[in-house]
């Protein structure tokens, strides 16, 4: 059980409930605290202790001798190291998991845990072997009529597919998923699958359909309130319809992705927007304009330390002396 109050305090209670388990020797349940402590401090940005709690957590899967018990708590805790860029012991974590579920025949666990090791490759970029865990994953889930597995091993075989350039393939897998995602009801997943399609279209300069598959994805994402899918749709929205020669469309789509990401204080993603409104302003001639958004973008990645920042202090350069070419021209 999880303790409520305060994150801080929430903290505090895990740490005391950890000490107290390890005294008892209760390795099962220190594991799960430790790995909600690990969680709680990765929100807090307190990465430091949160690897501390990860490493504690680490060397009791090691002891533990409960094996069926403990399966769950492995595959969580390769999730934690996977989601700190920990692949190496995360793939270990998951495949000492999948040894003691297919010991157990928990077919769900395994097709479960297949599906995240297939992450985790393809985290790393090892797509022919992510490729084929997905689809070892994808059989489980078809014998064991999984439709919401289904339909998201379905846009991870796309995914893959699409970074090994079968788009036919990725087309193929997404339109699976988008049709399981229609038989559930799952307005968020039909959000995503459609993105990932208009991607595929993006990718082949098919942008009146990326277009129409963008726009279907944006009203979903707006009707199940997903601020920062809509954010991001709009600004990719924007590009689209800035190589249909739409400008003026593409600039409120990017000045609706800018209002968006600064209302979730993303002041990262901020600049995206802002920065491909200043190059509208700079392909109109307005230089002014685009100067001024430019140092809005400037000033944020000197603030964050944005590794874009020399990229656009390049941008600024150009673009003011065009505004001075400007001028001259106007004397």
């Amino acid at each position: 059980m999880v303790p409520q109050g305060t994150p801080r305090e929430l903290v505090a209670s895990l740490e005391a409930q950890a000490r107290a388990q390890e005294a008892e020797g209760n390795q099962v349940d220190l594991l799960e605290t430790l790995s909600n402590l690990a969680v709680l401090l990765r929100e807090l940005h307190d990465e430091g202790r949160a690897r501390g709690a990860l490493d504690q957590a680490y060397r009791v899967a090691e002891a533990l001798e409960d094996r069926h018990a403990v399966a769950p708590a492995l595959d969580r805790l390769g999730s934690l190291y996977r989601l700190q860029g920990g692949w190496d012991r995360a793939l270990e974590l998951y495949h000492r998991a999948l040894a003691l579920q297919e010991e157990a025949r928990d077919q769900i666990g395994v097709a479960t845990t297949l599906g995240r090791i297939a992450e985790v490759l393809q985290g790393r970029g090892d797509f022919r072997k992510a490729l084929e865990t997905y689809q070892a994953s994808l059989t489980l889930k078809i014998e064991l009529q999984d439709e919401p597995g289904l339909a998201l091993t379905w846009n991870n075989v796309g995914a893959v597919k699409a970074r090994m350039g079968d788009i036919q393939g990725a087309m193929e897998a997404f339109r699976n998923s988008l049709q399981m995602q229609e038989k559930l009801g799952d307005l968020h997943g039909r959000a995503v699958t459609l993105a990932n399609i208009g991607g595929l279209h993006q990718r082949q300069g098919n942008w009146h359909e990326a277009r129409q598959v963008f726009e279907e994805s944006l009203a979903l994402y707006e009707v199940v309130g997903d601020t920062m899918g809509t954010a991001t749709t709009l600004n990719t929205l924007g590009f689209v319809q800035r190589r249909l020669g739409d400008l003026d469309g593409a600039y409120e789509r990017y000045r609706g992705a800018r209002d968006l990401m600064q209302g979730l204080g993303d002041l990262l993603r901020t600049t995206i927007p802002a920065h491909n409104m200043a190059l509208i302003h700079e392909e109109r001639g307005e230089y002014r304009e685009a100067l001024r958004l430019m140092e809005e973008v400037i000033s944020i990645d000197k603030r964050i330390g944005h590794p874009d920042l020399r990229q656009d202090l390049e941008a600024f350069g150009r673009i003011r002396e065009k505004l001075d070419r400007q001028r001259d021209s106007a004397h």
